[in-house]
C-alpha cells in the first residue's frame, strides 16, 4: 500500500503547509508555530492511519466472506449464477415467445404479457456479463482469485 500511503502523506503535508500559513497570521512566536505544526501533522497522520486501518479491515472482511462462500460444499450456490442466467432466459422466452404465440393461436392481440422492467434487464445483464466474461477467461486458462470468484470454480490442485 505504498502508493496509498504516499497519497495520504502528500495530502497531509500540503494541508499542514496551508494551515501553517494561516496559523502564521495568529501565532507570533517561532516556538509556538513549530509546536502547532508538529501537533497538527501528528493529528492528521493519526487520522489518516485510522482511515487506512479501516479500509484494510473492510478488505480483509470482504476477503474472508468471499473465501467462505467459495469454500463451502453446497454445489447449488456455486451454480447460482448459471441458474439466474437460465431463469432470465426462461422469463424472456416465456414473455416474448410463448405468450405472443398463445395469443396468436387464440386469435387475441399478439403482444407480450408485460414488458420486463428496466431493473430486470440491468440486473440480469450485469450477472450475465460477469459470468460470461469469467467463463471466457477461465476457458482461456486464466486462473486467479477474481476468475474463481466470478465463475465459482475451485482452483486446480496441480497449479496451486
Amino acid at each position: 500500500m505504498s502508493w496509498f500511503s504516499d497519497l495520504f502523506t502528500g495530502s497531509v503535508s500540503s494541508f499542514v503547509h496551508s494551515v501553517g500559513e494561516v496559523a502564521d497570521r495568529f501565532i507570533q512566536t517561532p516556538e509556538d508555530k513549530a509546536k502547532f505544526a508538529i501537533e497538527l501533522e501528528r493529528l492528521l497522520q493519526q487520522r489518516d492511519s485510522e482511515i487506512e486501518q479501516t479500509i484494510r479491515t473492510e478488505l480483509q472482511t470482504k476477503e474472508r466472506m468471499l473465501v467462505a462462500e467459495l469454500s463451502q460444499d453446497d454445489n447449488y450456490t456455486k451454480r447460482a449464477r448459471p441458474t439466474v442466467v437460465y431463469a432470465g432466459l426462461g422469463f424472456i422466452f416465456l414473455n416474448y415467445v410463448v405468450f405472443p404465440l398463445v395469443a396468436l393461436l387464440a386469435e387475441a392481440p399478439a403482444e407480450p404479457l408485460a414488458d420486463l422492467p428496466a431493473e430486470f434487464w440491468m440486473a440480469w445483464g450485469g450477472i450475465c456479463s460477469s459470468w460470461v466474461i469469467g467463463r471466457s477467461m477461465e476457458k482461456r486458462g486464466m486462473r486467479n482469485p477474481v476468475v474463481s470468484a466470478v465463475t465459482g470454480s475451485k482452483p486446480t490442485k496441480l497449479l496451486d
